[in-house]
């Protein structure tokens, strides 16, 4: 029985070492907000940018942060903030999702671990129809530590 108890022990601490275990500081080299614009069946071309444009199911939007090191998973949380609400936020009456809603369904927060590809990390989203058009914001967080703030802006393009 002890025996038992010190192997659930180690393995809770093993875990809780794996998933603290990029709390060191992260060196950033690189933060950068690109914008996408997908065309018939194809994916998105991304380039940088700060004005997304009104186009339901065919623009998105996202960050991208380059780091040092050898991280291969980083606990991120990323806050988008829009100027009103949007008709329909993804994963809203999920329980599960990873996003968290404001009150006033302004703000999305997403809390997740994200995988670090070639030093990058990385999210996006895709405009919908009913989205809001005017000033937003992305915070990202490394744990603690604001990776990156990046301020754009939903255009329409009657």
């Amino acid at each position: 029985m002890h025996g038992a108890k010190l192997i659930r022990c180690l393995l809770a601490v093993s875990t809780f070492l794996f998933l603290t275990g990029n709390a060191h500081a992260v060196e950033i080299e690189r933060a950068e907000f690109v914008v996408g614009i997908a065309e018939g069946d194809f994916e998105p071309v991304y380039y940088r940018a700060d004005k997304v444009p009104l186009l339901p199911d065919r623009a998105c939007f996202g960050w991208r942060i380059k780091i040092a090191g050898d991280e291969t998973l980083i606990h991120t949380k990323e806050i988008l903030t829009l100027p009103e609400q949007p008709v329909y936020w993804s994963g809203e009456d999920d329980a599960y999702d990873t996003s968290r809603i404001s009150e006033d369904r302004t703000t999305a927060i997403t809390e997740e671990y994200r995988a670090v590809k070639d030093g990058w990390v990385e999210n996006y989203w895709c405009v919908s129809e009913g989205d809001p058009t005017g000033e937003c914001s992305i915070e990202v967080f490394f744990g603690d530590l604001q990776a990156g703030r990046f301020d754009f802006q939903i255009i329409s393009v009657n």
